[in-house]
């Protein structure tokens, strides 16, 4: 064993097969504010570039070091390079994971107390940037520097090694040792390690990004569904019990135990139902197994929802626990249990005065309205002061708003410590009651709010002000013992003036940190006396805080930093508050911005973030265009991207800074797109700034400045009511939220009463509503008998459900799905066709007439005869009311029509006229779809395509995200196995709404999902690569080769099932892996002539009806039904 050098952080790094990820990995660690490093890396048999990239640092910096082995694992790999560490601390680090600059620097500072490790914060980090994720952000709550698993449990969540810095005397003191061959490797050493140690120093500020893999290839906590995974979880939280207990630690063992239930093992439930009876059968046997290990109590003792889950896997009740499971996911989301809202916030005389609402719903609304209390309620409740509230009405809010109205005066004084003020937040907390149910949370400030929230100052040195937090209303009091007037720049140093509250009895200094208790820098600060007080003057070196750093890591802001600037007068240190007047600044710093922010209740930080795109205006037009405007210290060509928060959504608008500046135009009623400009859907999207990397595109959040920030929210209202919201949330982010007007469910209930009544409804009207799917997304079949239909002289008027996003196809008037106009449409419209569910209260009256068009050739069942689909009976029921509702079915041709009886129970007319999208296929030539294709997606002439067409799993609605094409296949990797001249297209099922994963990470893959005419596509594709979706009987008329990529089949086969036999009849190879697929599609000529009798075969079995008259059948059919009251040629 080496001698061991004092101070020196040794890192030890395995590496296999992650090029994408290694140099980023090891960037982060060559840019470490902390210089004293041993990198050790260990290449574990990597096949693919990471040796090459290892040896760039390696020769780049003596501070790293290569080791070469057989594959081994990452077990081996660790516990390999362990001896040859010479550092007084150890560290662990994951090769496709990255580091913020200053982690070891804080952890090294953290343990200054004599804890035998230290773990900081977690972040997770992926192509749309970084969050908090689980089970850290439980874990790792707050900073600090003397904890132990003892005192907080929740630290045996902590179960990662590459968020740590140990001891190397600790660490060798317990002999700890990673599992070889086994998964989860991580837990037999932290958990002990927990146990072992005498403290801990917890640091909540993250120093960790831990990478989420997007695409085919997945990290091993992304992989629950693997038989492996399962088993080697069970064997990972056998093997960390044991070691408790030979530890000593049996309590801590017994909490350990009853929270791997729930917080572990729990999380394989939710692949039971679509799993295969293999993986049901090996979980069965270990759960049972590790349950009869325990107390006899540990399932009881589980929280309710989970403790019914283990009792029925107690007794192996497997049927009634895959029910419960599936239960859990059609349950609908819960109401609120408590309805409030802030309506007008202002300060009028000393007094905060405001105005909002609160009830509990259920039952229509009181003329009198209910119960209501409000109260402050201190940081931890220990105190609560209640506030006098009297009734209140605005006419302008709907009736339950109304009823439920309030109004409260609050002085501010109340919060006072006797006539002492303290720093410290209090919640506006509300209580409503409805009968004897009383419910009660913190006042909530709705997204749209865009009133300003203003600080107000007390006394000398104390300021209170309204903030949000979680979206609920608090009061803020700051006080400081001084606070900032002014800063500016003098060469290399950041100059901060301000005032003090009283005369200094000693020396003043000024602190930076990046948590409290752990001081990053200290300057003196010079007092002078002045006529109204006492002011200071500290002076900051420039070069302690900046990075100037160029990877890609520095560019998508992974090593921005945040310090608090606190002041110390006293002995205690105190925060320090910007004066009113006090304007932030901003200064470059070779590659780093750094600026000071003011937060909503006045405390002052010091900041950097990569140099790049700032806003300085942001303005809304008459036209509700919000116009960005900026600076930027380099010339640059980006991209301003708008992302869906809750949903992966992004869409892109060009950014191009020329001679420091710089303007985009957001409309929210028109973004463009491949589907034309269409507006925004409702919700929160982020705004970010995309751009090329050193070696890959980088995305960080659009930085603003701190003017603008404190400008808003500002706000445009559009002419249909939809009102669009700039807000800085608070967290280094600013967001634009778009909120349409919706309809509560009391008003849904109005409407359907008006529209729908048992006698006496509205005369129908000479009208044809298209109920697309119903209005989430372009339906092909729908669309193009819309474009049939508007040729015809004469023809009746198209209306067109449509949620906001969506696009409307000419020739239709859209009608928002759920509206007034949708409720008139759907119950008065002659006719109506749909293509999914109709609404179950929905019954068309004498002389309506519904259509259902069925779509493609049904390769996997989707409706009654799916197996163990994961809505159960709901599907059941669903299909049979529409059935009830439809005139007539329109079915892909003649060997489509028994599969459709059975699948949709439908014994009335099924019209064989072929699908109406499809006629493309036989009017339309190739060549001018290939050359409209190459046009629209700006490709040059003569380009090849494989089009990738997964279609939809039911574990979905489990799990979104489950038919992701980015999940599914390796698009890297076909990528790189195309010929010159192609191109990958990638289409995911239009019932899904994010964008596929991962695609903005992979060059060489265009998204067309929102390309409007699929048969287009097809006809310009040279390849297809499906599975059980209908395109692949769409597909079979073209003659060209297919690829069935079936990594589930069997799978697939035992649940939802398939109306063919693919093993017998598919027109392609059946291929399991995607290195199958990267070896086809290199041989796609041998490959489609060993298949070219199976393709003719399967074609013959699945032809294309219609000769391409579909579109034009289906409206002759239609429009005499309308006149007749009758079906007419229907088999």
């Amino acid at each position: 064993m080496p001698e061991i050098v004092p101070g020196l952080v040794s890192v030890i790094v395995p590496i296999y097969n992650v090029e994408p990820f290694l140099r980023d990995c090891l960037d982060s660690l060559r840019a470490q504010t902390y210089p004293d490093l041993q990198v050790l890396m260990v290449d574990d048999g990597s096949t693919d570039g990471c040796a090459a990239i290892a040896e760039e640092f390696v020769a780049a910096d003596p501070r790293f070091q290569l080791i070469r082995q057989a594959n081994a694992g990452l077990s081996a790999a660790r516990n390999v390079a362990v001896p040859m560490a010479r550092g007084e601390y150890l560290a662990f680090v994951d090769s496709d994971d990255v580091l913020a600059a200053h982690a070891y620097e804080l952890l090294v500072q953290a343990m200054a107390g004599g804890a035998d490790f230290a773990s900081g914060g977690v972040r997770r980090y992926s192509s749309r940037g970084t969050y908090r994720g689980a089970p850290h952000n439980e874990a790792i709550a707050a900073t600090d520097l003397n904890a132990h698993v003892s005192r907080d449990p929740k630290l045996l969540r902590d179960r990662t090694i590459w968020n740590k810095l140990y001891r190397r005397a600790f660490y060798d003191a317990h002999g700890f040792e990673f599992p070889v061959g086994r998964l989860f490797e991580d837990v037999p050493v932290t958990v002990p390690a927990h146990a072992l140690a005498t403290s801990v120093a917890i640091v909540a500020e993250p120093i960790y990004f831990w990478r989420v893999r997007e695409g085919a290839v997945r990290s091993i906590t992304q992989s629950g569904n693997d038989l492996r995974n399962l088993v080697d979880r069970f064997y990972s939280v056998d093997l960390t019990r044991k070691l408790l207990a030979e530890a000593g630690q049996d309590e801590l063992r017994r909490v350990y135990e009853e929270q791997a239930i729930w917080d572990k093992l729990g999380k394989y439930l939710k692949f039971l139902p679509a799993a295969s009876p293999e993986f049901r059968e090996k979980f069965l046997e270990l759960a049972t197994a590790y349950l009869a290990e325990l107390d006899p109590g540990a399932v009881d003792r589980q929280p309710a929802n989970v403790r019914r889950h283990w009792q029925l896997i107690r007794d192996r009740r497997v049927d009634d626990l895959l029910e419960l499971i599936d239960h859990g996911f059609r349950q609908p989301k819960a109401p609120p249990t408590l309805e409030s809202a802030v309506r007008s916030l202002a300060w009028r005389a000393g007094r905060l005065e405001l105005t909002g609402y609160a009830y509990v719903p259920g039952g229509a609304p009181r003329r009198f309205g209910s119960l209501r209390l409000l109260w402050l309620s201190s940081d931890g409740g220990r105190r609560k002061i209640p506030l006098r509230a009297r009734a209140h009405r605005d006419p302008t809010a709907p009736p339950a708003e109304q009823a439920a109205g309030f109004a409260v005066s609050v002085n501010p004084a109340v919060v006072r410590h006797g006539k002492v003020w303290r720093s410290g937040s209090w919640t506006v907390a509300v209580a409503a009651a409805r009968g004897i149910t009383v419910r009660r949370a913190g006042l909530r400030v709705p997204e749209e709010w865009t009133d300003p929230l203003p600080r107000r100052q007390l006394e000398a040195g104390v300021w209170i002000a309204p903030i949000v937090t979680k979206g609920r209303l608090r009061l803020r009091v700051s006080k400081s013992d001084g606070w900032l007037t002014a800063s500016h720049r003098d060469g290399d140093e950041l100059v901060l003036a301000g005032m003090l509250r009283n005369k200094p009895k000693g020396p003043v200094r000024i602190e930076l940190s990046r948590v409290r208790g752990i001081v990053t820098h200290r300057v003196p600060a010079e007092v002078t006396p002045v006529a109204d007080g006492f002011a200071f003057t500290a002076r900051i070196p420039l070069a302690g805080i900046a990075l100037d750093s160029t990877d890609d890591n520095h560019a998508a802001g992974l090593y921005a930093q945040r310090f608090k600037i606190d002041i110390v007068v006293k002995a205690k240190p105190v925060q320090l508050v910007a004066d009113d007047a006090y304007e932030p600044i901003r200064i470059l710093q070779g590659t780093d911005e750094i600026y000071t922010a003011v937060t909503a209740a006045g405390q002052v930080t010091l900041r950097t973030r990569p140099a790049g795109p700032v806003v300085t205006s942001a303005a809304w037009r008459p036209d509700g265009a919000l116009v960005l405007d900026g600076d930027c210290p380099t010339d640059v060509e980006g991209e301003l991207l708008l992302r869906l928060q809750g949903r992966r959504k992004d869409l892109s608008l060009p950014l191009r800074a020329v001679r420091g500046r710089w303007q985009v135009v957001i409309d929210p009623s028109a973004v463009p797109g491949l589907a034309g400009s269409l507006p925004l859907v409702a919700g929160t999207w982020d705004l970010a700034f995309r751009s090329a990397g050193a070696y890959h595109r980088t995305t960080t959040a659009l930085a603003f400045s701190v003017a603008v920030s404190a400008s808003l929210p500002s706000s445009a209202t559009a002419g249909d009511g939809v009102r669009s919201v700039l807000r800085w949330d608070g967290n280094e982010r600013t967001v634009l939220v778009v909120a349409a007007p919706t309809l509560d469910p009391a008003g849904q209930e109005r409407l359907r009463a008006a529209y729908a009544p048992v006698t006496g409804r509205p005369a129908v009207r000479e009208v044809v509503l298209f109920d697309a799917a119903p209005g989430r997304r372009f339906a092909d079949d729908p669309a193009a008998l819309l474009a049939e239909l508007a040729g015809r002289p004469n023809a009746p008027a198209a209306r067109w459900t449509v949620e906001r996003g969506q696009p409307v196809p000419p020739g239709a008037e859209p009608v928002g799905y759920g509206s007034e106009a949708w409720y008139a449409a759907l119950t008065t419209s002659r006719w109506i066709v749909t293509n999914d569910d109709l609404p179950r209260w929905f019954r068309p009256q004498e002389g309506q007439v519904v259509l259902r068009l069925a779509g493609g050739w049904p390769i996997a069942r989707s409706g009654a005869t799916a197996v163990a689909h994961p809505l159960g009976r709901e599907l059941i029921d669903q299909i049979d009311s529409d059935a009830a509702s439809w005139t007539a079915v329109a079915s892909p041709g003649a060997s489509a029509t028994p599969v459709l009886r059975r699948e949709l129970r439908f014994a009335g007319p099924v019209l064989e006229y072929g699908r109406p999208a499809n006629d493309l296929l036989t009017t339309l030539d190739a060549e001018a779809a290939r050359a409209e294709v190459l046009r629209r997606l700006e490709l040059p002439a003569g380009t090849r395509l494989v089009l990738y067409a997964p279609t939809l799993r039911p574990m979905d609605l489990r799990k979104r995200g489950w038919s992701d094409p980015g999940k599914l296949l390796d698009l890297p990797g076909v990528v790189a196995s195309l010929p010159p001249g192609y191109e990958l297209l990638v289409r995911r099922h239009p019932a899904l709404g994010d964008d596929v994963l991962g695609l903005s990470l992979v060059s060489g893959v265009l998204d067309v999902s929102g390309y409007p005419r699929v048969a287009e596509l097809l006809l310009a594709a040279d390849v297809l690569i499906t599975d059980y979706s209908t395109l692949l009987a769409d597909f079979a008329v073209t003659g060209r080769p297919a690829l069935l990529y079936v990594p589930d089949l069997a799978e697939f086969e035992a649940s939802p099932g398939l109306n063919v036999d693919l093993a017998t009849v598919a027109p392609g190879p059946l291929l399991r892996t995607s290195a199958e697929v990267m070896a086809a599609v290199r041989a796609i000529g041998p490959v489609a002539a060993e298949h070219e009798q199976a393709a003719k075969d399967f074609a013959e079995r699945h032809p294309v009806a219609g000769a391409g008259q579909a579109a034009a059948r289906l409206v002759d059919w239609l429009l005499a039904a309308g006149e007749r009251g009758v079906a007419v040629e229907a088999t």
